[in-house]
């Protein structure tokens, strides 16, 4: 039976050559202005679950926000985190790069405080299919790279990759599952949710996930958020998160941004 390691490492050789391909092929430069109208702003934020949809050749976007993350018991802890940046670049009409970083943690857990820089992370999505469909379906590859003060710091090159999905039919259905490694120990993450618009211009939805860690039992939230549409570029958000067992967190609170130029 396959383990999680070398289906990552089997993922890495499949992944590597088209990936190396269309970076290099990226280098070629790419003006918005010679692209087709990208339409509404199709952010990855607030949600756990990404959209498999790429960033439109020539375009850049940048999502940010606040969240404060509360657990209580005898181990209880409050974290701010500050800005939760990703940027992204789309370099090729079904790829795009992303620089994804939490930024800066305040935290008390146990009475002690840990505050500082979290670790960065890098990573290519690749849009299978085109957009026209109502199932799409994307790829993602990447790796956290260890830039986070001492004790916030992985101290390793974290791989991770991703598999995000969308259904469009009577319900809009949403999905994810992503398997990451951290000091020779798997986690695995999915997620599955239905999102629906309320009004013009806004947006909302539900959002299971569940986390499975190795050798550790699972933890479960109920997601959920608010999105309005400023405009075709701009697009802000509330959201919001309920833990759904004991390993889970009590609940976070959050808000956010999302522009793209």
């Amino acid at each position: 039976m396959a383990t999680a390691r070398s289906i990552i490492e089997k993922a890495g050789r499949l992944l590597a050559g088209p990936l190396l391909a269309f970076l290099l092929s990226g280098l070629v430069p790419c003006s918005p202005a010679l692209a087709q109208d990208p339409g509404p702003i199709d952010a990855e934020r607030p949600s756990f679950s990404s959209s498999p949809l790429a960033l439109p050749a020539g375009f850049w976007q940048i999502e940010a926000g606040y969240e404060y993350t509360r657990t209580t018991g005898s181990n209880g802890s409050k974290e701010h985190t500050l800005p939760n940046a990703l940027l992204r670049w789309g370099f090729h009409p079904r790829f795009e790069l992303q620089f994804d970083w939490t930024g800066y943690s305040w935290m008390t857990a146990s009475g002690k405080e840990t505050n500082g820089f979290k670790d960065l992370s890098v990573g290519v999505k690749w849009q299978i299919q085109d957009g026209s469909a109502p199932f799409l379906a994307g790829l993602f590859a990447g790796v956290s790279l260890p830039v986070g003060d001492e004790e916030l710091t992985s101290d390793n090159y974290d791989p991770e990759l991703g598999f995000f999905w969308t259904y469009a039919g009577s319900l809009d259905w949403f999905g994810t599952a992503k398997l990451t490694e951290s000091a020779n120990k798997y986690k695995l993450e999915n997620a599955i949710g239905i999102s629906f618009s309320p009004a013009p211009n806004t947006s909302t939805y539900v959002e299971y996930k569940g986390s499975f860690p190795e050798g550790q039992g699972p933890a479960h939230d109920l997601n959920f958020a608010l999105m309005h549409l400023l405009a075709n570029d701009l697009q802000i958000d509330l959201n919001g998160t309920i833990g759904l067992n004991k390993r889970a967190s009590d609940y976070t609170l959050g808000l956010g941004i999302a522009y793209r130029f």
